[in-house]
């Protein structure tokens, strides 16, 4: 799909016509607005505080999201749009049929504003054009020719983190620069930002964790989230199955916190191998696969802290304030770290880093037989931080 958007996009991009003008001045009202993100669930989790701050400039506007159908769960539970319209991934030629039909839909409901969220892909770019909106706006990077898709383009920022990148997007079209101090910078702003200790408390019993360690204890007992595990985007995110076997081992044996094992569907394999090499399985309990998006966002809720690769649980954690300790890699930590104000964050920064980025559609281009971004940790190290930031918890 990255190959099919550069250069079928591209072309796509130049037969549309010429630029469209870019306009001065912002909308004073809208009717109908409409975000794009297709991927990344983290990122997706990074929209949230930009799509709040229009919200809060358009209390009166009816917000639609439109992602792929894999993302809807997220943005049910972020509960940040009025209307959520996705598209299936399928076989090309589905998937273009589905496109077409896709785009008369969004005609019909008459766009005021559209946001692009996406960073430099040539196919949201086009969604966009094509539905016809009054105002848009979206990423430009004076590499290729989306920016004349848009009515306004905001310049991507490589030196700052991800969630401003967004804010400054839609900043960038509606709001004044004396109005800018007005937004909110959280991750999460208003009340429906928050899991009530009910609907963890539920999810706990109803999987029985605390039951699943030691009959004895209730389901108050403290327990640490592990996420072994980096999406498909770029496996060469993950620390060394063999890191995880041995911290999970020390924080085990230390018995302070019972351990939760996550990952999705795909990663059962991978993250049972890990839990398999254990020398004892009694306070570890192993849930890859087994939970949908509410039930992780729940899990993570009520866990004392998240332990994890760069990945979207991060960013789950983030939104709800929970402490994060996360290992970073092929990309940067300033781009896409925690914002939670406990964390601990583990990234070599050597010379060849970050080579995976916005600019070049995520993908790692690693100079060596192994990514030594994430292989040259030294475990023994890692296991002493963190033992110290937990034991501050």
């Amino acid at each position: 799909m990255k190959y099919a958007d550069e250069y079928i996009g591209r072309i796509l991009c130049v037969l549309l016509g010429k630029s469209r003008s870019q306009q001065a001045g912002f909308p004073a009202t809208a009717g109908n607005i409409l975000f794009i993100k297709f991927w990344g669930m983290g990122s997706i989790i990074l929209t949230a505080p930009a799509v709040e701050a229009v919200r809060q400039k358009f209390p009166q506007a009816k917000l639609h999201y439109l992602t792929f159908e894999t993302n809807r769960e997220v943005l049910e539970v972020l509960g940040i749009v009025d209307s959520i319209i996705t598209i299936k991934l399928s076989n090309p030629f589905r998937f273009n049929i589905d496109t077409l039909k896709l785009i008369k839909k969004l005609r019909q409901i008459n766009f005021d504003i559209v946001y692009d969220f996406e960073f430099f892909t040539y196919y949201s770019a086009l969604i966009n054009r094509l539905v016809k909106p009054k105002f848009s706006t979206g990423f430009d990077n004076r590499k290729n020719k989306r920016s004349r898709l848009f009515t306004h383009t905001v310049e991507f920022n490589n030196h700052i983190h991800t969630r401003d990148n967004f804010l400054n997007l839609v900043k960038g079209l509606y709001i004044s620069p004396s109005e800018a101090e007005g937004l909110p910078k959280g991750m999460w702003e208003t009340e429906r930002g928050s899991l009530h200790n009910s609907l963890v408390t539920e999810f706990l019993l109803g999987y029985q964790i605390n039951n699943s360690f030691k009959k004895h204890e209730n389901v108050t007992s403290p327990y640490i989230v592990i996420n072994p595990n980096a999406s498909k985007m770029a496996y060469e995110r993950r620390l060394p199955a063999a890191y995880f076997v041995k911290l999970i081992d020390e924080l085990n044996a230390a018995g302070k916190y019972k351990l939760v094992l996550t990952g999705s569907h795909e990663e059962i394999n991978y993250v049972s191998a890990i839990y398999q090499k254990l020398k004892s399985k009694e306070h570890v309990l192993d849930l890859a696969g087994k939970l949908n998006v509410n039930e992780l966002f729940s899990l993570i809720a009520g866990s004392e802290c998240l332990i994890t690769n760069d990945s979207g649980p991060l960013h789950i954690a983030s939104i709800l304030n929970k402490p994060v300790i996360a290992f970073f890699g092929p990309e940067s930590p300033v781009r896409y770290g925690p914002l939670s104000p406990k964390q601990l964050v583990f990234y070599r920064a050597l010379e060849c880093s970050p080579c995976m980025s916005v600019s070049n559609s995520k993908t790692v281009n690693c100079i060596y037989n192994e990514p030594k971004c994430v292989t040259g940790f030294d475990i023994n190290e890692i296991v002493i931080k963190i033992s110290e930031f937990i034991k501050k918890l």
